[in-house]
């Protein structure tokens, strides 16, 4: 057995930890975890702006609130590249150890528009020139997040050239800063104009229509896959199992993830059906109430049915930051890392959650996601926001079955442990 486990660990351990450590990967996730308070407040303006009453309806189309929460999911999800893009700047901005990441983050924005096309209405003095809020919202993620991080690259490396104008000492800090980023951000208009230039020589017209065409919509399709799912959690499992965090492996699926959130909540606000099953808010619901390895039921059985005082207090420990899916006390105190009996539940629950709410909700028992449930929000709050009664119902169906599938393994553990802490006298 520790043969095996060395073997996998030493197949795991690499690929995991350059994926942890990678800056570029640390800088999108920590970015688009940042824009997840204007995905909570689109999320929640669509579902008042959709409450299926005759009544309430007919009260929003004849006064200004039906406009008003329009206008809110208009800002907010349909515009949701906007806010990534400064998000991951400035994000990365810090990780590269520069601290213009507020400047930087102005350049990202000016690039991704230089990038966007424009469209006029009219002609002459009447004429108007408009952003299409199309490729501002999920469509124009991955573009986003390609700006974001070649701008920072751009801008980061500038700065250590000296390619900058350097005022002195004697004026205001920011002002310094300010005229230090004159010359990159020429530079950059003028490479992001070219760029530009150059995509609209090709069939797609310019870079957003190639970038979603070519990359966001084919990785799309893989990772809404309910096997991508699963894989990515049991993958998430196994890194857990050697120490290293499983947010390492999901982060590279989680730009998709939260595409197919934002283009959920654009679809429902608009009076269509959702396009998606497989969302960031999903998943999380679904996979691992009580947090990663969905271990929930290991935590109630812990705190109300162990024999040992161990586990009993580790388990009073850990059941309230659980109610947050925050389980960093049991996986590192039980403890879970190299623990080869409870590796069995913690990698195989989640993915057995996955599958089941995936069957259900291609049988229309379960509704699909509205992507109102972030990852702090609390176990039955966030699924009752995301999906109403029935994913309510669903979680605590997931809890009880993480009870079920914990308990053989959690009662071998803890009746050794009673045995160590109760010694037969001799």
């Amino acid at each position: 057995m520790n043969g095996f486990t060395e073997r996998i660990e030493k197949i795991v351990s690499p690929a995991a930890s350059w994926l942890n450590n990678n800056k570029v990967i640390q800088a999108i996730s920590k970015g688009l975890m940042m824009s997840m308070p204007i995905i909570m407040v689109g999320a929640i303006a669509s579902i008042f702006q959709n409450f299926p009453l005759a009544a309430y309806q007919s009260f929003l189309s004849d006064s200004y609130f039906g406009q008003l929460l329009t206008t809110i999911v208009n800002v907010t999800t349909n515009m949701l590249a906007v806010y990534v893009v400064a998000a991951i700047s400035y994000t990365y901005c810090k990780i590269l150890g520069n601290s213009d990441g507020f400047i930087c983050s102005l350049l990202a924005l000016m690039n991704f528009f230089l990038l966007t096309p424009m469209i006029v209405i009219g002609e002459g003095f009447a004429a108007t020139t408009n952003l299409p809020i199309e490729w501002l919202g999920a469509k124009g993620l991955f573009t986003a997040m390609l700006v974001a991080i070649l701008t920072t690259r751009l801008f980061d490396l500038s700065v250590k050239k000296n390619w900058t104008i350097r005022l002195p000492e004697s004026v205001p800090p920011f002002v310094s800063k300010a005229f230090a980023a004159i010359v990159p951000g020429f530079l950059m208009v003028i490479l992001f104009g070219l760029i530009a230039f150059l995509f609209s020589l090709t069939p797609y017209n310019d870079v957003h229509h190639t970038i979603y065409s070519l990359i966001q919509e084919p990785l799309g399709n893989v990772g809404n896959n309910v096997w991508t799912a699963a894989l990515i959690y049991f993958l998430s499992g196994l890194c857990w199992f050697f120490g290293i965090h499983g947010i390492a492996v999901i982060g590279v699926v989680m730009p998709i993830w939260i595409a197919a959130d934002a283009a959920n909540i654009s679809a429902l606000a608009a009076g269509e059906a959702a396009p998606n099953i497989i969302t960031f808010s999903w998943i999380n619901i679904v996979s691992s109430p009580g947090g990663g390895g969905a271990t929930i039921g290991l935590i109630v059985l812990a705190t109300f049915f162990s024999k040992s005082q161990r586990y009993r207090s580790m388990g009073k420990i850990a059941f309230v930051p659980s109610l947050f899916n925050i389980n960093e006390p049991v996986i590192f105190g039980f403890p879970m890392v190299l623990n080869g009996l409870m590796a069995i539940p913690f990698i195989f629950t989640p993915v057995i959650n996955i599958l089941l709410g995936y069957a259900l909700t291609v049988m229309e028992i379960l509704p699909p996601s509205n992507g109102a449930g972030s990852m702090g929000m609390p176990i039955f709050l966030n699924a009752l926001l995301n999906g109403g009664w029935r994913l309510l119902v669903f979680q605590i169906v997931a809890t009880l079955l993480s009870i079920a599938i914990y308990y053989p393994f959690f009662r071998i553990l803890d009746q050794k442990e009673y045995q160590l802490e109760n010694p037969d006298p001799k």
